[in-house]
């Protein structure tokens, strides 16, 4: 054999050897990748570090292999104590569940405000207009009664002096609202920008007249205490993941699209735009606001007793302020 093809075997064999190890260094990262599932309520773009975080390969970095399960947001933390989840991401029901005693613990937040638009026909132009109308929400009680009554206050208007109509999602809200049935009604993306290409009016963001934390990840107080590395890395691969998004619109829209199955990139570009308004900016809230979240949940629960905000929420998994 001469000397050429000698040295073409050698290299041969030594590209095979490190193909090998490759493979069975990947094989072996996958099978110790830790799995994990993550309750989500909907396919909606405040979920969009936990789509960002699994397409980009963050959670992969950090050693898990996280699941996507969607259910109501009812279920969620139900769900998270029956141990079927590892972790939830509706906030309101964890805060809601703390008041009433369950151990549970808010340790990242994506949003601290809402993200609708209150969507009136064209007729109306403010919302002190909306006066003696019928105005629809998704539940009584709800996230969206407390903002259409809030919005309703902070414009002059008493809600007494309004018809809460009970709707249900914001694609029944949205025909109600073309056909006239009701006046207004607040409208989730994208629902709130097919409404303005059909020539329906914005009296207002919502997320402009109140801040509440409603999307992040919450798990169990005992979890915090089992596995704090595990929550350091899923707190640490949702704030890559939120600091790419922020910086790399496009890279970003084509993950929406197939997280959101929307097929329209005017849509997915205004959504994103709109998603920016909500977000926190390092996954905590301040003191103040986690208070009064509190405070709000033991009142709608009939709970007299005091509970201080680190019951709820916990940011000390979260990377240090830089």
């Amino acid at each position: 054999m001469t000397e050429k093809k000698k040295t073409g075997v050698k290299g041969l064999r030594s590209a095979l050897l490190g193909v090998g190890i490759l493979v069975l260094f990947l094989a072996h990262a996958t099978a110790a990748a830790e799995n994990v599932k993550v309750g989500i309520p909907s396919l909606t773009v405040t979920m969009m570090p936990l789509a960002v975080a699994r397409e980009r390969g963050f959670f992969q970095q950090e050693g898990l292999s996280v699941e996507l399960v969607l259910m109501p947001a009812a279920l969620n933390i139900k769900v998270l104590l029956s141990g079927d989840l590892d972790y939830a991401t509706t906030v309101g029901s964890a805060v809601v569940a703390a008041v009433r005693g369950i151990d549970v613990r808010v340790v990242m937040l994506f949003v601290d405000r809402p993200i609708q638009d209150l969507v009136a026909t064209p007729k109306i132009n403010s919302i002190a207009e909306l006066k003696g109308r019928v105005i629809g929400i998704s539940s009584r009680g709800g996230l969206h009664d407390v903002i259409v009554r809030r919005m309703l206050q902070q414009s002059g208007v008493d809600p007494a002096q309004a018809s809460l109509l009970t709707m249900g999602g914001s694609g029944p809200m949205l025909a109600a609202i073309k056909s006239g049935r009701i006046a207004a009604g607040l409208l989730n993306p994208p629902y709130n920008f097919l409404a303005y290409r059909e020539g329906l009016k914005s009296l207002g963001f919502s997320g402009s007249f109140i801040r509440i934390p409603s999307t992040g990840l919450v798990t169990l107080r005992e979890k915090l205490d089992r596995m704090p590395d595990q929550i350091r890395r899923m707190a640490r691969a949702l704030s890559r993941a939120r600091t790419f998004a922020r910086e790399q619109k496009p890279a970003v829209v084509p993950i929406l699209r197939r997280f959101l199955r929307i097929d329209d990139e005017d849509l997915l570009s205004r959504i994103y735009d709109y998603h920016q308004r909500v977000e926190t900016a390092d996954g905590r809230v301040d003191a103040a606001l986690a208070a009064e979240t509190i405070r709000d949940a033991r009142l709608s629960e009939g709970v007299a007793k005091e509970i201080p905000v680190e019951q709820v929420f916990d940011f000390s998994y979260l990377t240090p302020h830089r």
